[in-house]
């Protein structure tokens, strides 16, 4: 009896020992855990040119946040941006935040930063007890570069002038460190493309198309961005003239509806509907339609420029109808609609040969609504030219053309009342005169004569 006693104390003593152990062993991974905290940073670019805000995360889900610091370092100087202390609580001193969240202002006219690289340093302490009960410890260091110098652009042409319905080219030059680039014409948007690239920085060219609608006077300027997000702009010398459009009168008669209306059955229109409101829909609503999706396919562009030399039309043709033409639609003697006539229409022998007015690649074929079977071909640089109307199309998307080969005959599909060439040329989405592109001179005095002023190869 006197050993089972015995026995049964020393297991009670040895199991106090042990839990005393146990105890001891978890406040010691406990006060002394090893996790560091953690921390992340938001919305901090690489560039930093005027004051931006980043949002800071910090989290520690153990011992709890004890200390958070940002600083700023350039050169010799040293600049403390954000710093917080949390508190601590219970016998142990426990921190009662386990995560942080803050948005911090980087401002370097306010630290009187120059421009070059810096340093921002991220501190976090936890409270564990490791390290001289100093806690566990994360230092986080992003590499930032200070740029608060816009762009700098130089207008390269004196000269510019432009017809209300034309077109044109502006060639500027602009600082290296420019990544976006183009002209603003009112609130339309024309995209710059890089000719060559110098020591002293790169040359732009940009194709203009001055909308036929257009209310003179306009806001006309060169728009910059570089790397950090600074904005520059540049004014240029430019004159644009007004330009008189002729107004044409367009009977529709019933022979003509019954001709053209087969091509559109494919539209599905309401059967309830008469021949000329069949036709008004199609004049009016298709036509908005069939100009977003070409809108859509001339958004993108070969970067450099396909054509060159002199373009061509369609051989021994007559031209039947201008760009800008303002037509007005007569049924049965009255007034029905009125629209813009956005190309030439050639016209020459039935079924004629139709040769690619200049080099290029083909982003469509096929129908095109009122333009009928048609191709459209991107040329480069925001440059595209469109043939409508045709009977039969012989080149496929996405195959390159050299100027003077036959891409399919002339035709009187869509709302062609005849055998034609609708022509049409797109520059940066905007319908231009074609006339202009098919005129050598102004050409020559418009367009090539910049792009030797930007040190582009012409040939």
């Amino acid at each position: 009896m006197i050993w089972k006693k015995e026995t049964r104390k020393r297991n009670i003593f040895l199991g106090l020992i042990a839990l005393v152990c146990m105890l001891f062993i978890y406040l010691f991974l406990t006060l002394f855990e090893k996790e560091s905290p953690q921390i992340k940073i938001k919305n901090l670019s690489k560039y930093i040119s005027s004051s931006k805000k980043i949002t800071l995360i910090a989290s520690d889900r153990k011992s709890g946040l004890k200390e958070i610091e940002v600083v700023i370092e350039q050169g010799k100087k040293k600049k403390v941006v954000f710093k917080k202390e949390f508190p601590a609580c219970g016998i142990f001193k426990r921190g009662t935040t386990h995560e942080f969240r803050r948005e911090i202002l980087i401002d370097p006219l306010k630290y009187r930063l120059s421009d070059g690289n810096a340093v921002i340093s991220l501190f976090v302490r936890d409270y564990s007890k490791r390290n001289g009960f100093k806690g566990n410890q994360t230092i986080l260091k992003k590499e930032i570069i200070i740029d608060t110098i816009p762009p700098n652009i130089v207008p390269l042409s004196r000269l510019n002038y432009f017809y209300v319905g034309g077109s044109g080219l502006i060639p500027y030059e602009v600082s290296k460190d420019t990544i976006k680039t183009g002209i603003y014409l009112n609130n339309i948007f024309f995209p710059a493309y890089k000719l060559r690239e110098t020591d002293s920085g790169i040359y732009y060219v940009c194709y203009i198309g001055i909308p036929y609608n257009i209310k003179l006077p306009v806001d006309f300027y060169i728009w910059a961005e570089d790397r950090a997000g600074n904005k520059a702009t540049a004014r240029f010398y430019y004159r644009i003239k007004k330009r008189a459009f002729r107004s044409r009168k367009i009977v529709i008669t019933d022979n003509f509806l019954k001709k053209v209306l087969p091509f559109f059955s494919y539209l599905s229109l309401p059967s309830n509907l008469s021949d000329i409101e069949k036709f008004l829909k199609i004049n009016r609503e298709l036509r908005k339609e069939n100009n977003r999706l070409i809108k859509r396919l001339v958004s993108k562009s070969f970067k450099n420029r396909l054509w060159k030399g002199a373009w061509i039309c369609l051989p021994n043709s007559k031209c039947t109808a201008k760009f800008g033409d303002r037509r007005s639609y007569f049924y049965k003697g009255k007034l029905i609609d009125h629209q813009v006539h956005l190309g030439l229409d050639l016209a020459s022998i039935s079924n004629s040969p139709i040769p690619a007015s200049n080099s290029g690649r083909v982003i469509y074929t096929g129908r095109a609504g009122i333009y009928g079977f048609a191709v459209i071909i991107d040329h480069g640089q925001g440059v595209f030219s469109l043939y409508g109307h045709m009977s039969r199309i012989d080149v496929k998307e996405g195959q390159f053309v050299k100027k003077g080969d036959i891409i399919g005959l002339t035709g009187q599909t869509g709302l062609a009342g005849g055998d034609h060439l609708h022509f049409s040329i797109i520059v940066n989405g905007i319908f231009v005169n074609p006339e202009e592109w098919l005129d050598y001179h102004w050409l020559r005095d418009n367009i090539i004569r910049k792009l030797r002023i930007a040190g582009g190869r012409y040939g």
